[in-house]
């Protein structure tokens, strides 16, 4: 056990050595963090969402006003245009001229709904829907005003509206509240799966490398260590390796940035642990494969990249295509970055990451023996 601690030891004393590994591992993971999250920040809730509506309104009626003041209510952002434009931006909606006058003369009119073509499509329903929302309590207010014999004025409408609701209508997520994470909540997890994945491939790949090269892994097999012990060794080095760089990350993603890690640490501690494990056993096969420095690197930063924007680090998997969804779910940054996810997200425990620790720790099994069978043959 001794022998195992000692060389797992030895791989983080060489990436304290390292003056970079400061710039890699802390200085451009937050920079890309800070960023990121403010260019991603945005809020995804439909509830909280505000759509814009630029509303050319051409009759100088009261029903006119009144739907306008409908469509305020339904949590829309109402900008009311002088004029028409030339040009359509965004979505807008126009009133006709005669708009009052038919209504009340029980004539057929029309609303025109004009939308940019490319333009968000919820934000689009959200609009579309308040304005049908709007119009129908508008008849529905002018049906009860009829009803009574009372005049259609906007007292009265206003008078319907303010007095005290018999029903109220409370809406909220059924189940789970679950939205596409952004912000700080999308950027930490994945900024944790890419830099830790980037700095595994890349270090422990070399130290198995220059080992390789220098001769070190003969002259460690006639010392009084068996081969599982130096297996073992690398394999904990190369974890430990990434249990660094996460534990880095979960602190600035805390103290600097505020994201909440859920209502469980031994399930973070836990999903690190194997992330770290199956990303080791990737990198120190990686480093047994390749025989060139330079291409070690290449490959190394080539695949953690890849395998970051197909596992969701860039932008959400929730907007991906459904092929890179399944590739993703394959892959351990695409594996872990779920796991983050259920946890950081969406609040869940422990048992929402029981299937994600058991997928990583078979791909740290199929690569921790494709590395021993490597290095047991190199050492015969």
């Amino acid at each position: 056990m001794k022998a195992v601690l000692t060389i797992a030891l030895q791989s983080l004393r060489i990436i304290w050595k390292d003056k970079t590994s400061v710039v890699w591992m802390l200085i451009i993971p937050t920079a890309y963090i800070f960023f990121f999250g403010n260019a991603f920040k945005y809020d995804r809730d439909p509830t909280r969402s505000t759509a814009y509506l630029g509303v050319y309104n051409q009759d100088d009626g009261l029903l006119g006003r009144a739907l306008i003041d409908g469509i305020k209510s339904e949590n829309i952002h109402v900008d009311s245009l002088a004029e028409m434009p030339t040009e359509i931006t965004t979505r807008i909606l126009v009133i006709p001229p005669d708009f009052t006058v038919d209504v009340l003369a029980e004539n057929k009119t029309e609303l025109q709904f004009r939308t940019k073509s490319g333009s968000n499509i919820e934000a689009e329903m959200a609009a579309e829907l308040a304005i049908r929302k709007s119009y129908i309590r508008l008849l529905a207010d002018m049906v009860e005003l009829k009803a009574r014999d009372d005049s259609v004025t906007i007292n009265n409408i206003n008078a319907i509206k303010d007095r005290e609701r018999l029903v109220l209508v409370n809406s909220s997520y059924a189940g789970t509240h679950k939205i596409i994470p952004t912000g700080y909540n999308q950027q930490v997890p994945a900024n944790i799966v890419m830099f830790t994945m980037l700095i595994i491939f890349i270090y422990a790949g070399h130290m198995v490398l220059d080992e390789k090269r220098a001769g070190i892994f003969r002259r460690i097999i006639i010392a009084p260590v068996d081969f599982w012990q130096i297996f073992l060794g690398k394999l904990a080095g190369g974890t430990l390796i990434g249990l660094g760089q996460i534990f880095i990350l979960v602190i600035i993603g805390n103290l600097v940035f505020g994201v909440y890690y859920g209502p469980s640490l031994v399930a973070v501690l836990l999903l690190s642990l194997f992330f770290a494990a199956s990303v080791a056993s990737v990198g120190l096969t990686l480093g047994m494969l390749i025989h060139s420095e330079e291409k070690l690197t290449g490959v190394a930063i080539i695949l953690a990249i890849a395998m970051s924007a197909i596992s969701g680090c860039w932008w959400p998997l929730e907007i991906s295509p459904l092929w890179m969804v399944k590739i993703a779910s394959f892959l351990p940054s695409g594996i872990a970055l779920a796991g983050f996810h259920q946890l950081i997200s969406y609040g869940r425990g422990l048992d929402s990451i029981i299937a994600p620790i058991l997928k990583l720790a078979s791909i740290s099994l199929l690569f921790a023996f494709i590395f021993a069978f490597l290095l047991r043959k190199r050492d015969k």
